[in-house]
């Protein structure tokens, strides 16, 4: 379990700060940010699982701190607590309001209170929790609270990127319906989860190991490799071996290298652009400085434009037309569970729902943002050039191939998202009660009819349901990319004018000190882009 390679990029980022300082550049607000995070960064490991799955046990026993986290809670005091190392001992209480208290440690959420507390970090001086440093252990609520404050938690530590743990017992058979709505989130991730059996020991061998099988097949079905462990009381050595395999590093890469790497190539620009521009005269600098004001201001103006023309409703449409056909192709499941009664039809279609929405939402967004970014591309290569200078379209065309904008703009928009079910359990319970009354088979089909309209309408009703909350979706969407769009030409704009300007009063210094500025700035292009990450 390699963790060192936040290290490697933070020295990187400070070696690219001592080249672009020499010409009296910095970092923007946007590379700051992203320094921030990587100095902050901790991988969170999520532990997911139903109530009682055995994940607070689990805990208690690999840390050997017996009591400290509460088993068998309620789902009114289960909240997330993360575990980090401290000399200090405590507990944190971050609360909805934003406030925090300390408390003990082995504090304990109380029924009043729970619906007012976000999460807990527990602070232990545990050998344990020190050795695996930038890792922190979460303890999850129950992915069967049916608790839109706790389905809202478990969303917020899955869009924020971790390595994921699901515990099952295998009395349950495995993976519960409940449980299988977030399977479909984390599996975009297969290198960064893993699955454990819990409490095997109550369990026979031969029932423990058609659990593993059947979640094997679970797995190949969708060509993929995921570990899959067993504990038992006092033996938690598959737990050991997950938290030793996670690949840090490489989690840590997929998420930072192509935001560093825009750091590097949009500092290269500024610094090529200074050095296209050395050999012109005072006069030719300064018109390329107003070319460079024309070209960005009609930039924005495209921008603005392509705002206006930004179809949301449209979009939204899309989005509710297809993810009412998705449920619409589950029919013949729905009819069954429907069958089974009100409840269980009830608990089917959400977790369709839940599997089927998002990523709906996620494509059709990429799809008109792609769209979008290639159009101020294409446009941005057509705007007239300065003198022996490529000023705007460079910076710009970079700035927008590697700033991860669909993945900003989609980042929480996910976590509130709540998927309203129709309860229309009395309608097919009373339906499914004709089946059992009737033996003439005309009647019968006659209620088999009435089924499936109630299936129906309740497939309508839930893809009209989630309207709303789609529709603002795409607008915050909308407002995160146009604001994201216009912050990053503002910036550019800044930084060339800047550059520009500097350049003249350099032009105005001794031509012998000039030259050799020259020199040690083609180096220092060099050096920043062989710079490996």
């Amino acid at each position: 379990m390699e963790t060192n390679l936040k290290e490697n990029y933070l020295e990187k980022i400070e070696q690219i700060k001592d080249i672009i300082n020499k010409y009296d550049l910095d970092f923007n607000k946007e590379d700051n940010k992203t320094i921030e995070e990587i100095q902050n960064f901790a991988l969170k490991v999520p532990m997911l699982g139903v109530f009682n799955a055995g994940k607070s046990t689990l805990l208690n026993k690999y840390l050997d701190e017996k009591g400290l986290l509460k088993v068998n809670s309620e789902a009114e005091t289960a909240v997330p607590c993360e575990l980090k190392y401290s000399t200090d001992e405590k507990t944190l209480v971050h609360k909805t309001n934003g406030k925090i208290i300390r408390e003990l440690k082995n504090y304990n959420v109380r029924a009043e209170e729970g619906a007012g507390i976000e999460y807990l970090e527990k602070f232990l001086n545990n050998r344990k929790l020190k050795e695996l440093g930038d890792i922190i252990l979460v303890d999850m609520p129950g992915l069967d609270s049916s608790n839109d404050a706790h389905e809202e938690a478990i969303n917020k530590y899955i869009n924020a990127g971790a390595y994921y743990i699901l515990l099952t017992d295998p009395e349950n058979g495995g993976i519960k319906d409940s449980t299988g709505q977030f399977l479909s989130k984390i599996l975009k991730y297969p290198e960064q989860f893993s699955v454990l059996l819990t409490k095997t020991d109550l369990s026979s061998i031969e029932h423990c190991e058609d659990v593993i099988n059947d979640l094997k097949d679970q797995f190949s079905d969708k060509n993929l490799d995921i570990f899959i462990g067993k504990t038992k009381r006092d033996d938690y050595r598959d737990f050991e071996r997950i938290l030793e395999s996670i690949e840090y590093n490489n989690i840590f890469r997929k998420i930072y290298k192509d935001r560093v790497l825009e750091i590097i190539n949009s500092k290269t620009s500024y610094l090529e652009t200074i050095l296209k521009n050395k050999d012109l005269d005072i006069t030719e600098i300064e018109e390329n400085i107003k070319i460079n004001e024309e070209n960005f201001n009609e930039i924005g103006k495209k921008i603005e434009k392509e705002k206006e023309r930004f179809n949301s409703n449209l979009i939204k449409n899309e989005i509710v037309g297809e993810f009412e056909s998705r449920l619409n192709s589950h029919f013949s499941e729905l009819k069954s569970a429907a069958r089974r009664g009100g409840n269980s039809f009830n608990n089917r279609i959400k977790t369709i729902a839940a599997n089927e929405l998002n990523p709906i939402i996620e494509s059709k967004l990429k799809q008109r943002v792609d769209y979008l970014i290639q159009d101020l591309k294409d446009f941005v290569l057509d705007l007239p050039q300065g003198e022996n200078s490529s000023l705007v379209t460079g910076l710009i065309s970079i700035g927008l191939a590697n700033t991860p904008i669909v993945t900003n703009i989609l980042t929480n928009i996910f976590t509130k998202l709540m998927i309203p079910i129709p309860y229309i359990g009395p309608i097919i319970q009373g339906i499914v009660l004709l089946f059992s009354f009737f033996r003439n088979k005309k009647k019968k089909e006659e209620a088999n009819e009435e089924l499936e309209d109630a299936v129906r309408g309740a497939i309508s009703q839930v893809a009209n349901g989630i309207t709303p909350q789609v529709t603002k979706i795409v607008e915050d969407a909308k407002e995160k990319l146009f604001n994201t769009l216009n912050e990053k030409c503002k910036n550019e704009q800044e930084e060339i004018d800047k550059i520009l300007k500097e350049l003249v009063e350099k032009k105005n210094e001794e031509e012998e000190e000039f030259q050799k500025s020259v020199i040690d700035l083609e180096n220092d292009i060099k050096k920043l882009q062989t710079l490996e990450l």
